[in-house]
């Protein structure tokens, strides 16, 4: 299965997914495999909370009842939920910086863009982790949680993914250069803070290993 279990209680779940699962099924077939039917045939019914991209791995937390997902919703809603990643992008990228770059849609086939008229406003944080000569590994904290939002940003800085078949050159293989890392909430109903981390994932390395 290309998925971890982290933890588990009687109100979340806490899954460290791999690169390449759908979270949820898809809109055009239904019987590619995804997170939450996966997860729905071994725990029963499984509210899902927020999303990750097909091709991004990482740590996601689902609700087991609708009170927790209701007050889990609420804390991604208004930002309280401290979310981190890694990426790989191309080039090197030249230091740390915040990107605050609105985005909207382009089409039905799941793009977006910077719009500077009715995009919708979109902050992430970028630090330097390690530079290689062609590629750079960076911390990503997006401080607002729009879709594609690190993606779309790395493209418009000009070091988009390393691996991204949407906004980098084309190819077979979907999965990202781009991993969840790290996870940190409320608890729905203890009201514990919830922390989670995980390693970076064999892919991320086996890209960092390419000359």
């Amino acid at each position: 299965m290309n998925f971890e279990i982290v933890y588990d209680d009687d109100d979340i779940l806490v899954v460290n997914k791999g690169h390449g699962l759908l979270v949820v099924p898809d809109r055009y077939d239904k019987d590619l495999p995804n997170l939450k039917d996966l997860l729905t045939e071994i725990y029963g019914r499984i509210f899902v909370v927020h999303r990750l991209d097909y091709g991004t791995s990482g740590i996601m937390v689902f609700a087991k009842n609708e009170r927790s997902h209701r007050s889990l919703s609420i804390q991604f809603e208004r930002s309280e939920v401290d979310k981190r990643y890694y990426a790989i992008c191309k080039g090197v990228f030249p230091a740390d910086l915040t990107c605050m770059l609105p985005i909207s849609k382009v089409n039905y086939h799941g793009r977006y863009k910077i719009n500077f008229k009715s995009g919708r406003k979109a902050l992430t944080s970028f630090s330097v982790l390690d530079r290689f000569s062609d590629k750079t590994l960076i911390d990503v904290v997006p401080l607002t949680g729009r879709s594609h939002q690190i993606r779309v940003h790395l493209k418009a800085l000009g070091y988009p993914l390393y691996y991204d078949f949407l906004y980098n050159e084309k190819r077979e293989d979907k999965r990202l250069t781009l991993q969840a890392y790290y996870l940190r909430f409320r608890h729905p109903v203890k009201s514990t803070t919830m922390e989670f981390q995980s390693d970076i994932s064999e892919f991320l390395r086996e890209i960092l290993k390419i000359s």
